[in-house]
């Protein structure tokens, strides 16, 4: 079962390799303008920069684009999809690690891009203090990925929730009821449940002080007129029953796509 559940990622892997090339093609690209231009006006690095820390911040969309290009091209032949042995549950988490599996790659690309940027930039007015700048960069990569995958997830009930629609409605139709839908749950009520005390109450709890993971910033720059600045950031708390509630209802969401694909979905 697990050989057969490892073919059908290697599969996922191959439908999703145009998915995977076009971003880091636009991103080489990018890259080469803005080194160019850069080049041009004396800053080429921190051009190049500018362009890898906007692709990374970028990322957190990276699985959802992934899994749209994936299952749209999945529905063109959804019997053959459909019509494998394997539950919903092994389906839908195929192609969420093969979508991982190319968003850590193309992740280690751009940030391996802005690495070598900043530390090749001259002249930089404050001082780089890298190990605080490491811890900085794993726990942004960190919530970029779980922000990813949260989005994903949602991605992947809604379309589901699209694919049962468009058994009785139109294809244009079925794309409306499915953006209301999401209004509906994602917006309205969900929204709504997160402002209410119950949501407080399941979440703040287990408080971690990022100040003793990271450190409390303090820049202290000389400016070429000779003028030190200093910046501080206040203290900066999350809860860790935060993450542990939000991981909850991702994994519940994840349950109910796969439950809507197995019963729901036919061809």
């Amino acid at each position: 079962m697990m050989t057969a559940w490892l073919n059908l990622t290697k599969k996922e892997l191959r439908l999703g390799v145009p998915a995977f090339i076009i971003p880091l093609v636009a991103f080489v690209l990018l890259v080469a303008v803005a080194a160019y231009f850069g080049q041009r006006a004396g800053y080429p690095w921190e051009a190049v920069a500018i362009v890898a820390l906007s692709a990374i911040g970028v990322q957190g969309m990276y699985l959802v684009y992934y899994l749209l290009y994936s299952l749209a091209s999945e529905r063109k032949k959804m019997h053959l999809w459909l019509h494998t042995p394997m539950s919903g549950y092994s389906l839908l988490l195929a192609k969420l690690v093969a979508a991982l599996i190319s968003m850590v790659i193309t992740f280690a690309i751009t940030g391996l891009t802005l690495m070598v940027a900043v530390s090749s930039v001259e002249n930089i007015p404050i001082q780089i203090r890298w190990m605080e700048v490491a811890d900085i960069g794993l726990l942004g990569s960190i919530h970029i990925f779980l922000i990813a995958i949260n989005f994903a997830v949602w991605f992947l009930f809604f379309w589901m929730i699209f694919l049962l629609l468009s058994r009785t409605l139109s294809t244009f139709l079925s794309l409306i009821a499915t953006f209301f839908s999401f209004i509906i749950i994602n917006v309205i009520i969900y929204g709504w449940f997160t402002e209410t005390a119950f949501y407080r109450a399941i979440t703040m709890w287990g408080p971690i002080n990022l100040d003793e993971i990271l450190f409390s910033l303090s820049m202290t720059s000389s400016l070429d007129g000779g003028t030190d600045v200093a910046t501080e950031t206040g203290p900066l708390t999350v809860y860790f029953g935060f993450y542990f509630t939000e991981a909850l209802f991702t994994l519940l969401i994840f349950v109910a796509a796969c439950w809507i694909l197995d019963r729901k979905v036919e061809v």
